[in-house]
């Protein structure tokens, strides 16, 4: 049963003790209740009941509307999944069942960024590690435990994989917290144990075209820290990462929401280039280039005498 539905039920089942007791047919045999005294305590039961049902009501209309607006932002999500080319270069298949908020705030503005899937944003914007958000009707999907992935499949650029995937972030034990926000009209979603794979900016060097860093929510699979940890650690390098073996060695499963956006280097020497609206397709055309991902800025790759290496 989910949220909105639980909601309806509890309000009838209030309405009910109202009307029996403002009725005063507690302890009260039916063959007491003769004539104009019969008369009017169905007359009040009917009006009360009218009225808690409106209220009721009412409360099933929120719900349907809620659930409309959820509907259609998981099928937007989707959508631009396809577009994009996720689906299927990335992940194989992609129904979400809930929506996953990402924002993002500016370190020079403080500005909050709410992410829409396939939106253009700046190196500037991305630099530091954003805020997720669930946004669902399913109460039972607001008591689980998740696993979250940010992957970048264009390295070093959308024409040449040769780095692909590059593991961006990866933990578990996410779970929602009760925070809810007003920009994403989602609850906040917190780590309880350390991430395995902190937080890494994106950072594509000039010349190459937008990457796709695709942020993906899971349903955390039993013992995934023990098994997680046979597959990846710390001194693991976020480069290659194959994401489809990773997901079925531990058991993943699909995801069940997802986000994504566009970032390439800022043209502006101080890089204060603004987000823009979502991109409808996946990025063609423009040189390959080098490949940088920044930690701090301070993480870059450089090709020595035809090696990268990966410096930090």
């Amino acid at each position: 049963m989910n949220s909105c539905t639980s909601i309806a039920s509890r309000c009838f089942f209030r309405t009910g003790i109202f009307v029996v007791r403002k009725s005063g047919f507690k302890n009260v045999s039916p063959r007491a209740l003769r004539g104009n005294i019969y008369f009017s305590t169905f007359k009040a039961i009917g009006f009360e009941f009218q009225t808690m049902h409106i209220a009721s009501l009412s409360v099933l209309l929120f719900c349907s509307f809620a659930l409309a607006q959820s509907s259609n932002a998981t099928t937007n999500a989707r959508d631009a999944f396809r577009r994009a080319q996720i689906v299927p270069e990335i992940i194989p298949s992609f129904s979400p069942i809930a929506t996953l908020g990402v924002v993002f705030t500016v370190n020079s503005t403080k500005e909050q960024i709410n992410v829409q899937p396939g939106m253009n944003l700046s190196v500037a914007q991305t630099a530091l590690k954003p805020q997720f958000y669930l946004n669902t009707t399913s109460s039972s999907l607001l008591n689980d435990t998740f696993v979250l992935v940010m992957i970048d499949p264009d390295a070093p650029s959308p024409q040449n994989h040769t780095f692909s995937n590059v593991r961006h972030m990866l933990g578990g034990s996410f779970r929602v917290n009760g925070t809810t926000s007003a920009i994403t009209n989602g609850t906040l979603l917190t780590n309880t144990t350390a991430t395995i794979t902190d937080f890494l900016a994106p950072g594509p060097l000039p010349g190459s075209d937008p990457h796709r860093y695709t942020i993906l929510l899971y349903r955390q699979p039993s013992a995934f820290e023990s098994n997680a940890a046979k597959l990846v650690n710390s001194t693991t390098t976020p480069l290659n990462w194959n994401l489809t073996a990773f997901a079925s060695a531990v058991h993943l499963g699909n995801p069940v929401a997802g986000n994504f956006f566009f970032t390439k280097a800022d043209d502006s020497a101080n890089g204060t280039a603004s987000g823009s609206q979502p991109s409808s397709t996946a990025p063609s055309g423009g040189s390959n280039g080098a490949f940088a991902a920044g930690v701090g800025w301070v993480q870059v790759f450089v090709t020595v005498a035809g090696l990268p290496y990966f410096w930090v």
